[in-house]
């Protein structure tokens, strides 16, 4: 019998943890499909680097603290940087103001 009560409370304390998000699946599923609806990907050239490691990298993960950055890939090869970002959130000329405030030059290719 005690077993029995074991694996129960197992049972429910996992399906608590697991399945405690604060929301429903179909409200994780909206907001999944919102968040892709609206981000917005858009391509720049940067001037300015000399490395990739410092450099390059650098820009991605300032990028990626700043509110409204989604995923930012930055090349020092290519001299280009990928971005994808929540347009509701940060413009195309707040991103560009950005690198700038880090020490580069960035100009829009396409998006």
């Amino acid at each position: 019998m005690k077993t029995k009560w074991v694996v129960f409370l197992f049972f429910l304390f996992s399906f608590l943890m697991v399945g405690n998000t604060g929301y429903s699946q179909s409200e994780q599923i909206t907001k999944k499909e919102s968040t892709a609806k609206s981000s917005k990907k858009i391509e720049l050239k940067i001037t300015g680097m000399s490395c990739q490691k410092g450099c390059a990298d650098g820009i991605d993960k300032k990028l990626r603290l700043t509110e409204g950055i989604i995923k930012s890939k930055t090349s020092f090869e290519k001299s280009k940087s990928v971005i994808t970002f929540n347009p509701l959130k940060i413009s195309v000329e707040e991103i560009i103001k950005k690198i700038s405030d880090f020490g580069y030059q960035a100009t829009l290719v396409s998006g």
